[in-house]
């Protein structure tokens, strides 16, 4: 059958028959070698047929058209002509073989083919020898090897599907590959299947080391143990909790140390119905888990302090805006947190009452908000309807970079304070009144109490023993009446201090160098101790010296006999020093220490109470303190605490 003959006719019909004649042997397989020639020569499969030597003696259009030749000039050449030379090894060696077997061998290769232009086409080729028939014309004994018959199937569509899939696998395995969560795909039975590389680097374990284990090498207990009943529960009920969402899951890596990973499981299922397999994606979070609850114990303790505290405490965005309360602010006016939250600061109920107060915080908003700290003091509306005063801040906060990232308004409830204030004040003004008053009483009472001393003296002098008596107690009482008028006017007087640098050891010692003939009269017996290291100080020396000689002279007039007294100076911390006196007398009552530093409080029968007043208003001067508490000697202890910088 050669290229080019002509097709066969088809059967004749009998026009007075009606019908086709009944077509003999020969006619029949005429007919049927023509089908099979008219379905070959329209395949798109290359066709050649060959002799024993593999020179062709038939081929297909279909060849005709890939080889670009016309039929004769590709009638005659070596099929082999075409196939690329590391394969003709191969498809020779197959040849030969059909010559000497009477079996049918078939080759098989993949090849490309390369036509004279250069034009090339990748092909499934085979190779089938052709044997004569059995009982064909001149064929005796064995079967006779006629040809060769060679098919080349084109592959290109093939290959590119197979390209496409590979270069679809080669990206989908870098995207799997570059995922820096670790991937674990496992079949129903839980044995893993694929891992990622990011196994390694998160769990510990290399890729092949998990692939064909069981997934519950990953599993701390008591999911270890159940994990397989969970597999066969699904595989029996087909429910489960943990597909379609994303949980924490702890991790046990090679080295058994545990991270907490956020799980996701995804299922797929193959049309080769081998059955599901299951993918599940672990993400590290342990750290982001742990600073989650640093974050919560943080929030939780700033709202411990910021809604506990006695201050009104807030925070404000860059415009104003109200971003939060704490309870104290809004306790103190009634109001809710949503009712001022998103709000500009200056439009809420907090300054609602005053249109000059709103202005003005507007201006401190955009004040702060340049990086300014601004402060002042102003009203609100209380919960009860008044109006209660505060001492008001507002304070930039920056961020890491330095910049403003919010404002920090702060108040405090001050209307005590300002109501002591002002109750204060009446009160200093009612006593510079009294000061005045008794200033101006004690200068009109002196010159008359003078005189009538002096008239009392006088007319003693002529009186008998008797009525003397008498007249020298009037005396000693209007002596006492100036002397406690003095006092008066010297306490309400403002004390001028005149400092100068003092050694405080020479100070004392000075001091009790001018007691020394009242305290040997007295028989006390006085001891001073200065410890090393007492600093210079800057006092006004003659007031100091007097509180001294004055808490001294109590100590001696307290006691029935000698009294012991013990003067100490020593340093408390670094900025005060301390100086004790203290004695073995019969102490202060303790009912009466509370008051014992005010006017007319004394414990002496002849006090009038001005003394101890006046050493606690000098003490306070000079910026220091004075207390009274109990002694180790038996008796009273002062304890005078004076600044080493004035």
């Amino acid at each position: 059958m050669r290229n080019g003959e002509a097709r066969p006719e088809p059967a004749k019909t009998d026009p007075k028959a009606g019908r086709a004649k009944r077509a003999g042997p020969a006619e029949r397989e005429e007919g049927i070698d023509g089908q099979l020639r008219n379905f070959i020569e329209e395949m798109d499969n290359l066709l050649w047929l060959t002799d024993g030597e593999l020179q062709v003696t038939w081929l297909n259009p279909a060849t005709a058209r890939f080889l670009e030749r016309p039929v004769d000039e590709c009638v005659g050449r070596r099929i082999t002509d075409w196939i690329p030379a590391e394969r003709r090894p191969a498809f020779e060696k197959a040849a030969r073989a059909a010559k000497k077997s009477a079996t049918k061998p078939a080759l098989a290769i993949e090849c490309r083919l390369m036509n004279d232009r250069g034009s090339t086409l990748d092909v499934l080729l085979s190779l089938h020898p052709v044997h004569q028939r059995r009982g064909a014309k001149g064929v005796k004994g064995a079967k006779k090897l006629q040809g060769f018959a060679c098919c080349a199937r084109d592959l290109s569509e093939r290959r590119g599907v197979e390209e496409r899939l590979n270069a679809s696998e080669a990206r989908l395995r870098a995207v799997v590959d570059a995922m820096l969560d670790p991937m674990v795909s496992i079949d129903a039975m839980g044995t893993i299947l694929a891992t990622n590389p990011a196994i390694e680097r998160v769990f510990g374990y290399a890729q092949a080391e998990l692939v064909g284990k069981n997934v519950k090498v990953l599993m701390p207990e008591p999911h270890r143990s159940m994990h397989d009943e969970y597999l066969a529960n699904y595989r029996r009920t087909g429910k489960t909790w943990i597909l379609g969402r994303t949980r924490d899951f702890e991790v046990v890596r090679k080295d058994g140390s545990r991270i907490v990973c956020a799980l996701s499981v995804s299922r797929a299922e193959f049309a080769s119905g081998s059955g599901p397999v299951f993918t599940g994606t672990f993400r590290d979070v342990t750290e982001k888990r742990r600073a989650e609850h640093q974050l919560r114990e943080s929030e939780l303790r700033f709202h411990a302090l910021f809604d506990n505290s006695f201050e009104y405490l807030g925070l404000l965005a860059v415009d104003g805006r109200v971003i939060e309360a704490n309870q104290t602010a809004l306790d103190a006016a009634g109001l809710a947190r949503e009712e001022v939250v998103g709000k500009l600061f200056w439009e809420t109920r907090w300054w609602s009452h005053s249109k000059e107060l709103q202005d003005r915080l507007r201006e401190a908003v955009h004040a702060a908000a340049r990086g300014e700290f601004v402060r002042f003091e102003a009203t609100h509306p209380t919960h009860d309807g008044g109006v209660a005063e505060m001492d008001f801040s507002l304070k930039p906060v920056r961020d890491a970079l330095g910049e403003i990232a919010m404002l920090l308004p702060e108040g405090r409830n001050i209307s005590e304070i300002k109501r002591a204030q002002r109750s204060e004040t009446a009160m200093l003004r009612a006593l510079a009144m009294v000061g005045e008053s008794a200033a101006l009483l004690a200068h009109e009472i002196k010159n008359p109490i003078t005189a009538v001393n002096l008239a009392l003296r006088a007319v003693a002098d002529q009186l008998g023993e008797d009525h003397k008596e008498v007249l020298e107690d009037l005396v000693t009482r209007m002596q006492r009446l100036e002397q406690m008028m003095r006092r008066t006017l010297s306490f309400a007087k403002p004390l001028e201090l005149k400092r100068t640098k003092v050694v405080p050891q020479r100070l004392l010692e000075d001091g009790l160098a001018h007691l020394r003939t009242q305290t040997a009269k007295a028989g006390a017996e006085v001891r001073l101790e200065v410890a090393a290291g007492i600093p210079d100080l800057w006092l006004d020396p003659q007031l100091l010296e007097e509180v001294v000689a004055n808490l001294i002279t109590n100590a001696i007039e307290a006691h029935l006999g000698h009294a012991r007294i013990q003067l100490t100076l020593a340093r408390s911390g670094e900025r005060e020093v301390l100086l004790s006196i203290e004695d073995d007398g019969p102490g202060i009552p303790e009912s009466i220490r509370a008051t014992l530093f005010k006017p007319f409080v004394t414990t002496k029968k002849k006090g009038n109470g001005f003394g101890l007043a006046i050493c606690k208003k000098i003490v306070e001067e000079h910026g220091g303190t004075i207390q009274v508490g109990a002694s180790s000697l038996g008796g009273a202890r002062f304890e005078i605490r004076l600044p080493v910088k004035p």
